[in-house]
């Protein structure tokens, strides 16, 4: 199983020791636990996989070595590999890339949430009228996607380490409240919901005429 191994470094082609298997439909898709072994540097590794139907599992996740600024597994995997590419530019000092990589993410971001803008600067500002970032949190992608558009295009720009970094941890941010924080408030203000119905629906109804007190 190809897996990036955190001793080496390096993607390796890891030998699965061991793998558990679980499905419960209330919880989602069938998932797999595999345990890993590097054949290079013999460390070990536990990585998590999905199944969304058919014989093909999606790519391996790493439980373990835990990942820098590790992404919540709700996030759609096509915009946590951008991010992940997005991280392996700043590993590698690319640092204009994982600028530009960052932007991919935001528009990946856009897309997932059905914005239909011609353009990031129309899809972003779609996304904040139908309340899925707020005022700050759009500015914030709005600085990044500004820095992912220097970076792709006016050669004259070189993108810092200090810059690529914080474009990384503000794309994080942003990430981690479109998909995590505000999904799960979601998820809250729902439970929240039928646990107060069914006792409003056991409220006695006031007899006609009676008055409090």
């Amino acid at each position: 199983m190809i897996i990036e191994c955190k001793g080496c470094e390096a993607l390796v082609d890891a030998r699965v020791v061991a793998s558990y298997e679980y499905y419960n439909p209330e919880d989602g898709p069938p998932g797999k636990y595999s345990f890993l072994k590097c054949p290079n540097c013999e460390s070990a590794s536990l990585v998590l996989q999905e199944n969304y139907g058919g014989d093909e599992w999606d790519s391996p996740y790493r439980l373990y070595p835990p990942k820098e600024n590790q992404l919540n597994l709700s996030i759609p995997e096509p915009i946590r590999n951008a991010y992940a590419e997005a991280r392996s530019c700043l590993k590698a000092k690319a640092y204009t890339a994982a600028a530009i990589m960052c932007r991919k993410t935001l528009e990946a971001i856009c897309a997932e949430h059905g914005a239909t803008g011609k353009n990031l600067v129309s899809a972003l500002k779609e996304l904040k009228e139908k309340g899925t970032i707020e005022s700050r949190l759009y500015e914030w992608a709005d600085a990044l996607r500004i820095s992912g558009n220097e970076a792709a295009h006016d050669v004259s720009i070189t993108i810092s380490a200090e810059d690529a970094r914080d474009v990384l941890e503000f794309t994080n941010a942003l990430l981690e409240y479109v998909f995590t924080f505000r999904d799960k408030f979601e998820a809250f203000k729902q439970r929240r919901a039928k646990k107060i119905a069914p006792n409003q629906a056991l409220k006695p109804t006031p007899k006609s005429g009676a008055t409090d007190g």
